[in-house]
């Protein structure tokens, strides 16, 4: 009797563990993006540029969020994974992303979205690389979420999408994740 008691209280201890940490997950609030034209690109900006790290580090991304913004944008990553540039004109900031993400030998053009609040208000931009289809199996090969954090903040996860960090990493893709993390 005393082992059934001791097992139910672990399964409804067990339950309530997964009760609370789906609870967690559920007070995130993940910001949308939707497709724009570079040429509403106006205003200054910090440009965070991530990745182009090595011969092959597709995961490269830009994006623009405005110098007097009341969102504050912080990338997951380490230190060295990005490099931000304060106080840049629109235009200048829409090139310096294009040459950015340009660099990969695959690449076959930009794609441009706005990053929108909650209330619908644009309140950055990110441009991205698109790939030839024949490389990697998809044009998009990458994930970037928008987290609303505290007091406006915004964090930005950027990952390879699963089946192209296996097709470039093998077996050894788990290992790359866990390194990313």
């Amino acid at each position: 009797m005393k082992t059934i008691r001791k097992t139910v209280s672990l399964f409804f201890g067990m339950l309530l563990a997964c009760f609370i940490c789906s609870a967690c997950a559920f007070n995130q609030s993940y910001i949308q993006t939707k497709g724009a034209e570079k040429a509403e690109i106006t205003g200054n900006y910090t440009v965070f540029l991530y990745g182009a790290h090595h011969y092959n580090d597709i995961a490269t991304v830009a994006i623009l969020a405005p110098t007097d913004g009341l969102y504050k944008f912080d990338i997951f990553a380490t230190d060295w994974a990005y490099r931000s540039v304060k106080g840049v004109a629109g235009k200048d900031a829409v090139a310096m992303a294009d040459k950015f993400v340009s660099w990969h030998s695959s690449f076959v053009r930009t794609q441009t979205s706005k990053i929108l609040a909650p209330s619908g208000e644009i309140i950055g931009y990110e441009i991205r690389p698109l790939y030839m289809l024949t490389t990697f199996g998809k044009e998009d090969v990458m994930h970037v979420d928008y987290l609303l954090k505290e007091h406006n903040r915004i964090e930005v996860h950027i990952h390879l999408d699963h089946d192209v960090e296996k097709k470039l990493y093998g077996d050894g893709a788990d290992k790359v994740r866990a390194h990313h993390k």
